[in-house]
């Protein structure tokens, strides 16, 4: 079977929408990963320990290519750990692409990160993944693009503020805790952020050090689609944006594949 029919497959097994009880539960930890390899072969796979600024040990996975390929970080969402079938996916997604070497990892309270999982740093723990990348790949952080998923975009888009990227893509990214009070983005956030944190994407998109892709599913009933716009207003030049009908939240691999593969490969050949 080809790669492109083994991505389909894989692909037509994710929810495309994040199960809610674990959105209200935040991380889900773990006693040890066990991956869903589909497409990635296990000898390909390679899990790596790092620390963050204030003493955490954070886990993080490559899916490297053969021959070896740049780097590439993905941020995830909440609720899930990267041994799930939910992430891991998107994870051999990326990989698939064929262009780079990905790294994922868990946040603090994820997985086996050591928690808990507090808002106020946890936007802090892309600044050590991305370090953690740097040293081990030889890659300056503005050679490394990034790409986040709803709460990811959010840890992205304020690492962007601290460190430069390659550049920086984010997937149903909500707007502020402030604007998301009165809707469902709260079910996407881990409990209490929305009271307890001062979080503005829209404020760190402005300042990120890096081009910008920003994406929504218009058919997203957690996060307003229209919190797009005015990310994408936001955010610096150069930039892009693309709001795709019938997709709802987390859902853009497994309803649009082939368009999401193409488009977000073009964006990471530009630069």
């Amino acid at each position: 079977m080809s790669r492109d029919l083994l991505v389909l497959a894989v692909l037509t097994g994710l929810s495309g929408c994040m199960n809610l009880d674990w959105a209200i539960l935040g991380g889900d930890p773990v006693d040890a990963y066990e991956l869903p390899l589909e497409l990635v072969p296990a000898d390909q796979v390679a899990w790596v320990q790092f620390e963050t600024e204030d003493g955490r040990t954070l886990h993080g996975v490559w899916a490297h290519q053969d021959p070896p390929a740049p780097p590439l970080i993905w941020f995830h969402g909440n609720g899930s750990h990267l041994g799930t079938e939910d992430y891991w996916s998107r994870v051999e997604f990326l990989w698939a692409l064929g262009t780079h070497d990905v790294f994922a990892f868990d946040y603090r309270g994820y997985g086996l990160s050591e928690g808990p999982a507090d808002g106020g740093m946890l936007l802090y723990d892309g600044d050590a993944a991305v370090a953690a990348v740097s040293e081990a790949t030889g890659v300056p952080p503005e050679g490394i693009p990034w790409v986040g998923l709803s709460l990811g975009g959010a840890v992205a888009v304020h690492t962007g503020t601290r460190l430069p990227a390659q550049s920086i893509t984010t997937v149903d990214m909500f707007l502020s805790a402030d604007r998301s009070s009165g809707d469902a983005t709260g079910l996407d956030l881990p409990g209490g952020w929305l009271f307890s944190e001062h979080i503005d994407n829209g404020e760190a998109i402005a300042a990120v050090q890096a081009p910008v892709f920003v994406i929504h599913g218009l058919d997203d009933t957690y996060v307003d689609p229209d919190y797009a716009l005015e990310l994408y207003a936001l955010a610096p030049d150069p930039k892009e944006l693309w709001r795709p009908e019938g997709v709802p939240h987390g859902g853009i691999e497994a309803t649009i594949p082939e368009e999401y593969a193409a488009r977000l490969g073009a964006w990471l050949g530009r630069w």
